[in-house]
């Protein structure tokens, strides 16, 4: 016991407060901050997979991260109820209204989904896979029609610039080929004029032409009999 609280016969230890082991006054002066902070500090949990795994070729394990259940959405049956009940009402409103013979009523205002997400740019309402499609869709057609006044002016007034350089339309010029055709149409049609007996000039002008030339051909042919 004697060697508890003395060393080499003389020297006197006292304990540490924290840990409570025994020191000599000058030693524990050093030791009483540097153990006080130890034992504040907290120890990280010993991984012996680590120190298990130094010094050899087996890579770290990684790992897996727990699969997250989705949420569950909560369920709108209360909403769902109150519009079965309206859509009967105005069921049984129509069906009293065709008895009567009175005009029909007007339909129950559609209800809104909760779970439906409304578009910013069109205000309409999509589900969450359809919604994430259809807001990035809609954002780049809207920035596509935006109306810029100042540009549309410009745009009208270049337009009219152009068509007055342009001058007016010129009227579409005949060929010589398709003047000299309509020329001789409009000629057979003055020269085709009927006659008594029904026929016209030019049909008798070219029985004319063809007998004249039978006459010619057979005066033609004795002369070269007589030669002979």
């Amino acid at each position: 016991c004697a060697l508890e609280f003395y060393t080499d016969g003389n020297q006197e230890l006292f304990p540490c407060e924290v840990c409570g082991r025994r020191f000599a006054a000058d030693v524990l002066e050093r030791h009483g901050p540097i153990c006080k902070k130890l034992f504040n500090r907290k120890r990280k949990p010993f991984n012996s997979l680590k120190q298990r795994l130094q010094g050899t070729d087996i890579p770290t394990v990684k790992k897996t991260p727990q699969s997250k259940s989705p949420p569950v959405r909560k369920s709108n049956w209360r909403q769902q109820h109150e519009d079965f009940i309206n859509t009967i009402r105005s069921a049984k409103q129509c069906t009293l209204a065709i008895k009567e013979g009175r005009p029909l009523p007007p339909p129950p205002p559609p209800s809104l989904n909760p779970d439906y997400i409304q578009c910013p740019y069109c205000m309409r309402r999509f589900n969450e896979t359809a919604a994430e499609r259809h807001i990035n869709f809609c954002k780049d057609q809207s920035s596509r029609r935006v109306f810029n006044p100042a540009q549309t002016a410009a745009k009208l007034t270049s337009r009219a610039q152009g068509r007055a350089q342009m001058g007016p339309k010129k009227e579409p010029t005949v060929t010589s080929a398709v003047g000299a055709l309509l020329q001789n149409r409009a000629q057979v049609a003055t020269s085709e004029v009927p006659t008594k007996s029904g026929e016209s000039e030019s049909a008798f002008q070219l029985s004319n032409d063809g007998g004249q030339r039978r006459s010619l051909l057979g005066l033609g042919f004795t002369g070269s009999l007589q030669r002979l």
